[in-house]
């Protein structure tokens, strides 16, 4: 087999011919590496002059879905040996570009899987504008999670594809719990499967972090449609008003103004339809029934005849405390005890075990400067590794293994700022802020309040974070065995 001569015509611009080349020469069975590579770039070539002119909007999808499929599928029937190499991994890239109007993209994406990308494509990159890309690989996951979603809700899909695409999904949820576009189309799944309170809590995550987003919103108000209506409308809104540009909205004005109807809101309604025609009439984009349905119904007629259409009030601070509602309850809380405060940082720090915890900064928690050390709360996170979102005051004593009270002797040296407690079975470190009320040399009885953390060194122990006197003798400190 030529592969020389075939990579010679390509070389030359003659991308045709070599492909006719390497057709005419293909043998089934080949495990011939550099002819599958001869073969594989002028597809390559071919598909990626669709691309490019698909991306232009010199192509049209129907185009590109009539010209693009048979190259993919010569593609897959001669590529399996490659996996792993460059051409492969070009011909993944360019099938995620076309992945939203490539009819064919999860039929193939579930023949080239995620598993056999070279090591350069599961890597983050910075392009030559200084931007950090994501992976190839994670660009492709992604791909398949917003095409499985998007055709999750249609009658004609293939349910093989879909069920393998949301075992993608969840597989990719697993491995990155944060991820806002994986989480925002698994909320969009569990939209479309009725399940409301899942979606929201999906949801919530992206939310905090794409709070001035019109499409999270537009995606919450869908959400809250069927269960609580008012609330949907405020999310509609908010999203009109933050969107930068008219056509990420043209969808969500309609659902907008149906719902502003069925709350008996006809000006307002009106206004939202109409806003949706002209984008439409603008743009040049056919009208939908429904958005026709709505300019037909006798209020907006009406609306529109009578000039009373009226704009929505700004639906940010309900938006916001829509958002903190629903942080509040998707959070999840873990008890922890006040240890201590920094008061030069502004913020407690609260243990959760004996090398783990957190800081509440005093400036969005303020009352959490008011309590001691030693005090049990309870700290609430949205995601395990993420922030703190909450905080209130548990109704425990005590956390075995990490705050409790202990009796003991008191001992504090000669020319030493600290103290130990003897206890049994543990040795109680007292720090200078507390020793300095006890007298050297001498042994005091005592109970204490202790924290067990793992210091600097690696050692962990237990420190007291309060102690009070029961009883003092005058025993000198040669007769404490150190």
């Amino acid at each position: 087999m030529s592969s020389k001569e075939i990579f010679a015509l390509r070389k030359q611009g003659r991308i045709a011919e070599a492909l006719e080349m390497a057709r005419a020469e293909y043998q089934k069975d080949t495990d011939d590496i550099w002819f599958l590579r001869a073969y594989a770039w002028p597809l390559y070539d071919h598909v990626k002059q669709l691309v490019d002119a698909y991306e232009a909007k010199r192509l049209s999808p129907t185009a590109l879905n009539e010209r693009m499929t048979p190259y993919m599928r010569e593609f897959a029937r001669m590529g399996n040996p490659l996996r792993g190499d460059s051409a492969f991994s070009q011909m993944i890239r360019l099938a995620g570009k076309a992945s939203k109007d490539w009819n064919d993209f999860l039929a193939f994406a579930k023949w080239a899987g995620i598993n056999d990308f070279a090591e350069e494509d599961k890597a983050n990159f910075v392009n030559e504008q200084g931007k950090n890309i994501d992976s190839l690989k994670t660009r492709f996951t992604r791909a398949i999670c917003r095409e499985t979603v998007t055709k999750a809700t249609t009658s004609q899909a293939d349910q093989v594809l879909i069920s393998w695409g949301q075992k993608i999904l969840e597989e990719a949820l697993q491995d990155a719990p944060n991820d806002q576009w994986l989480n925002y189309y698994q909320s969009k799944l569990h939209l479309a499967h009725g399940e409301s309170d899942l979606a929201i809590k999906h949801l919530a995550s992206v939310l905090r972090r794409q709070s001035r987003a019109a499409w999270t919103w537009g995606l919450l108000g869908e959400i809250l449609e069927n269960i609580r209506p008012d609330d949907a409308i405020t999310c509609f809104a908010y999203a009109t008003q933050l969107a930068r540009e008219e056509q990420e909205v043209a969808k969500v004005r309609i659902r907008l103004a149906q719902n502003l109807s069925l709350a008996g809101r006809f000006n307002e309604a009106a206004k939202q339809a109409s806003l949706a025609l002209q984008y439409r009439e603008q743009q040049g984009f056919k009208v939908p029934q429904e958005l026709q349905q709505l300019l037909a119904s006798y209020w907006c007629q009406q609306s529109i005849a009578n000039q009373s259409m009226a704009d929505l009030p700004k639906a940010e601070k309900a938006a916001h405390a829509l958002m903190q509602e629903m942080n509040r309850r998707n959070l999840t809380y873990t008890v922890g005890v006040i240890d201590h405060i920094n008061a030069e940082k502004g913020l407690t720090y609260v243990a959760t075990g004996a090398e783990t915890g957190c800081g509440l900064p005093h400036h969005k928690f303020p009352g959490i400067r008011e309590l001691a050390p030693g005090t049990l709360v309870e700290v609430a996170h949205a995601v395990p590794e993420g922030p703190p979102q909450d905080w209130r005051i548990s109704e425990a004593k005590e956390l075995a293994g990490l705050c409790q009270s202990f009796t003991g002797s008191l001992v504090r040296q000669e020319g030493k700022d600290f103290a130990f407690i003897r206890s049994t079975p543990n040795d109680i470190f007292v720090p200078p802020m507390l020793a300095k009320r006890f007298e050297p040399g001498q042994t005091h009885n005592v109970s204490c309040l202790a924290i067990r953390r793992t210091n600097k060194q690696g050692k962990t122990g237990w420190r007291a974070v309060n102690v009070d006197r029961e009883l003092s003798t005058g025993s000198p400190q040669s007769d404490i065995e150190q």
